[in-house]
């Protein structure tokens, strides 16, 4: 029986060791390139980039804490210079979910607006409890609409102060689509029916004579067809979520990838 020659073994197990050595490396080298993420310390915007006037960052926290203060909706803003090769999706996620932990544990009310200058890539991150308010597509329609025209013209200040009011409104049921509704192709002979329709009418109400008198109140304000906004509703100032949230936060909401990522 040959046995292999002790120097080949030591050969071996010295190559195995460079080999594992350097996986090592490589992969601690790789771990710490990946985009650091600020503590955030009751801090609720964060300019890494430096882009925003400290009297805007004083008016977004200001704004941010009368949210949490009225609904406990926790709203932050994180801008980075870049994502250095990352995905927005996935950082989002790992700031919102598993650093700043955005959100009240048992209503996972959490908001993060992600910029990242250089890649001209925004974010907005939604906990899955506001996401029936804060739809995938009012996320998009506000960072297209609110926030991209002033980051187009690099005004950064007012590209986020529109976008986190876009954010609340959408959230209280206030927030309106601008974009105009698709015309409806008229359709041949609608005058003719329309004219027949308000004849048969005419005659059948001079027929009753004005007996009845009861149905009026279905076309008048406030009627039975349409009931009254507001009243308690989405957009309540008493909020369905209850009070409190001030500078606390690590609620530990739950995010599940709501939201919606554009450039501009």
């Amino acid at each position: 029986m040959n046995f292999p020659h002790p120097v080949n073994v030591r050969f071996r197990l010295i190559f195995l060791y460079t080999c594992l050595l350097a996986w090592s490396l490589l992969t601690s080298s790789v771990l710490s390139a990946q985009l650091a993420i600020p503590a955030h310390n009751g801090q609720w915007v964060h300019d890494e980039a430096g882009v925003l006037s400290a009297q805007t960052v004083a008016e977004l926290e200001y704004m941010l804490k009368a949210e949490r203060d009225s609904t406990s909706n926790q709203i932050a803003v994180l801008i980075v210079p870049s994502l250095q090769g990352e995905s927005i999706e996935e950082y989002a996620l790992h700031v919102a979910f598993d650093e700043w932990k955005l959100g009240k544990a048992n209503n996972d009310n959490g908001v993060l607006l992600l910029v990242s200058i250089q890649d001209k890539r925004v974010r907005i991150e939604v906990g899955t409890g506001l996401e029936g308010r804060l739809t995938d597509a009012l996320s998009s329609r506000i960072n297209r609409q609110e926030i991209s025209p002033y980051f187009r013209q690099g005004d950064f200040d007012s590209g986020i102060k529109a976008g986190v009011v876009g954010i609340i409104k959408a959230i209280q049921g206030e927030y309106k689509n601008d974009e105009p509704p698709a015309r409806r192709p008229k359709r041949k002979g609608s005058s003719i029916l329309t004219i027949i329709i308000i004849i048969a009418v005419i005659i059948f109400l001079s027929r009753r004579r004005g007996g009845g008198g009861g149905g009026g109140g279905y076309w008048s304000s406030g009627g039975g067809w349409f009931p009254p906004i507001g009243g308690g509703g989405f957009g309540s100032s008493s909020g369905s979520w209850g009070s409190g949230g001030g500078s606390d936060f690590g609620g530990g909401g739950d995010f599940g990838g709501g939201g919606s990522s554009d450039s501009w």
